[in-house]
């Protein structure tokens, strides 16, 4: 790798002409950005999490801003697979770039079953395997927590898809190394980088959780240094491109992100409440790369 890492990448034998991909749960499938016009210096999308039957999500309050970032606990809330192949793929394929799909599963083998329904669409061009939600089937672990898991995951999409996929790691837990490596042996085309980080936060007052179902995930700029020791690491032990995803601000930290070994990177907390963010953060990174 050169440094500064230049903006322009290839990813998955595309040629991207950014960087940033939107995480997913932050801006649905892309569709409501696409009306605001906020698409511009966007790679790539990843949609909110897509699962084989509808959920309801967790009950409200199942957001929190904290002094330095913000908690959630949205709970995969989705229509199902099939109302999203029907109505909501159609409207995405419309998008200037390219969406990924990403998929969660309640058990090891509907991974698979979403995904072999979403091969119906010409829409995406790939998925990202979410093993780090909840495990229903095992008690509420996170699947990406035991690397023989995330080899059956990754095993089970394999089998039904030729599109590449990532596998999104947890860093809650576990090796995410063995994890890494367990995806990469299953079939993965590359790994994410990683989910968010368990968080809680007490109302000192009564003595209970702001956030309804207690412990949520915490995303914040100070998670950086953590999230590029974790690239950095993992980068250095598989063959796959790596994706990060957690802490971006600034586009001096997508910058930093690429050079620990990230291939894309993407961007969650502050495109909430700046819908241009990547516009913003482009303009930031060509300016200190010299581009």
């Amino acid at each position: 790798m050169s440094f500064p890492p230049s903006v322009s990448r290839n990813f998955w034998g595309r040629d991207f002409d950014s960087p940033i991909m939107l995480a997913s749960g932050t801006s649905g499938f892309g569709e409501e950005l696409l009306d605001l016009q906020c698409l511009a210096g966007v790679g790539a999308v990843v949609t909110k999490a897509v699962s084989f039957q509808p959920r309801a999500g967790n009950p409200p309050p199942r957001l929190l801003e904290t002094p330095f970032g913000l908690l959630n606990s949205i709970g995969l809330a989705n229509p199902g697979v099939h109302h999203v192949l029907k109505h909501i793929l159609p409207v995405a394929a419309g998008l200037p770039c390219p969406l990924l799909i990403n998929v969660a599963g309640e058990s090891v083998e509907e991974f698979a079953d979403v995904v072999r329904v979403l091969e119906k669409s010409s829409a995406h061009i790939g998925y990202e395997i979410n093993v780090s939600c909840p495990n229903v089937a095992d008690g509420g672990a996170a699947f990406g927590v035991d690397p023989e898991v995330v080899l059956q995951v990754s095993r089970g999409v394999s089998r039904v898809t030729n599109r590449p996929f990532s596998v999104k790691l947890t860093p809650n837990g576990g090796d995410m190394v063995l994890s890494a490596k367990a995806a990469v042996k299953g079939g993965a085309s590359a790994v994410t980088v990683c989910n968010t980080f368990l968080g809680m936060h007490m109302d000192w007052k009564t003595g209970k959780s702001v956030i309804k179902r207690k412990v949520a995930g915490y995303t914040s700029p100070a998670l950086l240094p953590l999230v590029v020791a974790r690239v950095w690491q993992v980068a250095n032990a598989v063959s796959v491109p790596v994706i990060s995803s957690g802490g971006v601000s600034t586009g001096e930290d997508v910058l930093q992100l690429l050079a620990a070994g990230a291939t894309m990177v993407q961007v969650g907390t502050r495109l909430m409440r700046r819908p241009f963010a990547a516009a913003e953060l482009m303009d930031e990174m060509k300016k200190l790369a010299g581009e």
